[in-house]
């Protein structure tokens, strides 16, 4: 099927991310190392952009935009949200860092993409917590989307306001509403699950448009750094793309287990009101804050 609006989307969301940084790892660092939250506030404006659109759309047009399914607690949701901050330490970067990093012209990250698959291909091989597959999308119930899109616009109200002349704020919220125009078009898609059924060998599930809207976010990405004249060709060095792969393999594994990576997690099951999604976030991120600060405490030592 040719889904002209999804393609548009998806490339306009590469060029998004190419212009905002939305990486929890340099977010997280920010906040560790210096103290500035702004990295973090991103991550917060971009999820509540995505939760307003989505759930708006889906509370008027219920049944034709779908919302994240609830995944029953299991312990795969821990370790897979510990297993996405290693990953993402080990990589430099998460899965929405990669998609800036290697749209700038970092091609150590392709390294990334074949780890991530690879990662959950051996996860599925394995059948660790074969149990923790999440439900299928579902309508809007009730009321509480309208809550829950009310609550997302005073959060976004109240970050604004003390970041108000901040082009790069204002960009996180417009990433989050092009994120949540595409999952409105596509439930829980993303480049990972891609990857994921490209690993699993799932193609006859597979069809071209997924393919290709996720080969157009990356070419968004590199599109839009080079308007902004930050694309800079980095060829692949031993030491860094065996990091990559490494931390790609482990984000892959965490994202098998959780299910979905951070991307996902933030633009699509935090947005759609679930609790699996925040909590496995949340570990993520206090795993790479707790990277950070037991590094620092290291070179204080020395």
């Amino acid at each position: 099927m040719f889904d002209a609006l999804l393609f548009l989307l998806a490339f306009a969301l590469g060029a998004a991310l190419s212009r905002t940084s939305l990486c929890a790892v340099a977010g997280v660092q920010q906040a560790v190392a210096a103290r500035d939250y702004a990295g973090l506030q991103r991550l917060a404006l971009a999820a509540c952009g995505a939760g307003v659109v989505l759930l708006l759309l889906a509370g008027l047009r219920p049944g034709e935009v779908l919302l994240p399914g609830a995944v029953p607690f299991h312990a795969g949701l821990i370790m897979g949200g510990v297993l996405l901050g290693v990953g993402a330490l080990l990589n430099g970067g998460c899965y929405l860092g990669s998609v800036l990093y290697l749209g700038s012209g970092n091609l150590n990250f392709l390294f990334t993409l074949a780890g991530i698959g690879a990662g959950v291909r051996i996860t599925e091989l394995l059948r660790w917590f074969p149990d923790s597959a999440a439900t299928l999308p579902h309508a809007a119930m009730g009321t509480l989307w309208m809550f829950g899109a009310s609550g997302f616009t005073l959060v976004i109200a109240a970050l604004l306001l003390r970041r108000v002349r901040s082009v790069a704020a204002w960009l996180a919220v417009a990433t989050g509403v092009l994120a949540g125009l595409v999952y409105a078009r596509r439930p829980g898609w993303s480049y990972g699950t891609v990857l994921e059924s490209l690993a699993h060998g799932r193609h006859a599930l597979m069809d071209w448009s997924a393919n290709l809207s996720a080969l157009l976010l990356f070419a968004g990405a590199l599109a839009g750094a080079a308007l902004a004249g930050r694309f800079h060709l980095q060829r692949p060095t031993l030491l860094r793309a065996l990091r990559c792969a490494a931390g790609g393999l482990v984000m892959g594994f965490g994202a098998a287990l959780v299910p979905g990576g951070n991307d996902m997690l933030l633009l699509w099951a935090i947005p759609g009101l679930t609790i699996y999604g925040v909590l496995a976030y949340l570990v993520m991120l206090a795993v790479i804050a707790a990277g950070f600060m037991a590094a620092m405490r290291t070179r204080r030592a020395r």
